[in-house]
C-alpha cells in the first residue's frame, strides 16, 4: 500500500505542545475533508493547507447563516445521483439475461431513492417546517381522589332499602289474605271481624265498628 505524505502546516499555540497540536490538527474536521479531497481530485499533496483553509471559510459561512453552499452542494448532489440513476437504467434495459437487468434496476432504484432525499433535504433547508409549541394547560391536580375506606366515605353512601318483611314471601308462593291472625293482648278490641261482620253488608259493619269504639272509650 502506497503512503501518501501530506505537506501540512501546523500552527503552535501558547502553552501546548508539539503532539498536542499535531492531534488537534489531523481531528479537524477540515483537515480530514481536505486529505481526503486531495488524494480523490489528485490535487499536489502541498496543497493540502490552502484545501484546509477553502473548507474553514466555508464553515465559517455556515455559522454566520449562509446555507448558500450547502444549497449549491446538493442540488449537485441530485443531479450527480440522477445521472447514475439514468445511466444504471440503461444497463438495466439493455442486460442480456434477467439476474444482469436485476442487479442493475436495483442500483438504479438506490440512486432514484437518494436523489429524492437529496431533493427533500434542499426543501427542508429552503422552507422549513413551522413546529407549533402549544401549551396545554394540566388540570388534573385540581381533582382530588379519594379512594380510601374511611367511615365518613361510608357513612356517605345510601343504605340499601330493607325489605318490606310484612309482604316478603317466600319464592312462588302467593300471600294469603284469607288468613285471619290473633289479637294482640293490648288491644283485645280490634279483634278480626267475624263471618257476619265482612265487607259484604256495609250496614252491619258501621255497627260493628261503633261498638268496637264504645268499648274503648
Amino acid at each position: 500500500m502506497e503512503k501518501v505524505e501530506l505537506d501540512l502546516k501546523v500552527q503552535l499555540n501558547q502553552g501546548e505542545t508539539t503532539n498536542q497540536a499535531m492531534a488537534r490538527t489531523v481531528t479537524n474536521p477540515e483537515c480530514l475533508s481536505a486529505s481526503v479531497l486531495t488524494i480523490c481530485q489528485n490535487i499536489d499533496h502541498a496543497k493540502v493547507t490552502e484545501m484546509v483553509a477553502e473548507i474553514q471559510q466555508q464553515a465559517a459561512a455556515i455559522h454566520a447563516d449562509d446555507l448558500s453552499r450547502p444549497e449549491s452542494m446538493l442540488i449537485a448532489q441530485a443531479h450527480t445521483l440522477d445521472g447514475l440513476f439514468a445511466k444504471l437504467a440503461t444497463q438495466a434495459l439493455t442486460a442480456g439475461n434477467l439476474d444482469g437487468m436485476e442487479r442493475y434496476m436495483r442500483l438504479a432504484l438506490k440512486a432514484q431513492s437518494q436523489s429524492r432525499a437529496t431533493l427533500q433535504t434542499l426543501g427542508e433547508i429552503k422552507a422549513p417546517k413551522q413546529i407549533a409549541f402549544v401549551k396545554q394547560a394540566n388540570i388534573g391536580n385540581q381533582v382530588q381522589v379519594n379512594n380510601d375506606g374511611s367511615p365518613a366515605r361510608t357513612r356517605a353512601k345510601k343504605k340499601p332499602k330493607a325489605p318490606n318483611e310484612l309482604l316478603e314471601v317466600q319464592h312462588g308462593e302467593r300471600l294469603d289474605t284469607r288468613a285471619q291472625s290473633s289479637a294482640g293482648g293490648a288491644d283485645s278490641a280490634m279483634a278480626p271481624l267475624g263471618e257476619e261482620h265482612r265487607a259484604e253488608q256495609p250496614g252491619r259493619q258501621e255497627a260493628s265498628l261503633a261498638e268496637c269504639l264504645e268499648r274503648r272509650r
